[in-house]
């Protein structure tokens, strides 16, 4: 996880960064460029879409203590991130603040995939069953 957090890190206090995802987001297919803007409490950080300011995300990495083992990608997702090395790809959760009063939940049925030397992503829709769509990913934050 410090790794993931180091490279986050790195890319948002850059601050110039612009990622490519060539499919877009679900929801916003023609969100294709996007930068992190905020980075926020603890491993949270926004993804903007540069294409459609409507479309932003608060992300967090794939927890694999919590999660299990990140989902694997096929040689065509592979190749629409430009993967050449594995340790550039860093996975992401959505996270969803609105969607519990009690809970800030994750989307595990549709993770982000970041190759981070490319600046390329992808978002992987996963057809598990038992993946949750309101994952319980922590308390909501104190209003004060």
């Amino acid at each position: 996880m410090p790794q993931v957090q180091s490279k986050m890190s790195s890319e948002i206090e850059q601050g110039t960064e612009e990622f490519n995802f060539p499919q877009g987001i679900a929801g916003f297919p023609n969100a294709t460029r996007f930068g992190f803007i905020y980075e926020g409490r603890g491993n949270m950080v926004c993804m903007q879409s540069i294409d459609m300011p409507e479309a932003a995300f608060i992300l967090t990495p794939w927890e694999e203590d919590r999660l299990g083992e990140a989902p694997a990608l096929s040689q065509e997702q592979r190749q629409c991130l430009d993967m050449v090395e594995e340790a550039a790809l860093i996975w992401m959760v959505v996270l969803n603040p609105f969607a519990d009063p009690e809970w800030v939940t994750a989307n595990l049925k549709a993770p982000l995939a970041i190759n981070m030397s490319a600046k390329r992503g992808i978002q992987c829709i996963r057809k598990e069953p038992d993946l949750e769509l309101r994952y319980q990913w922590m308390h909501q934050p104190d209003k004060e």
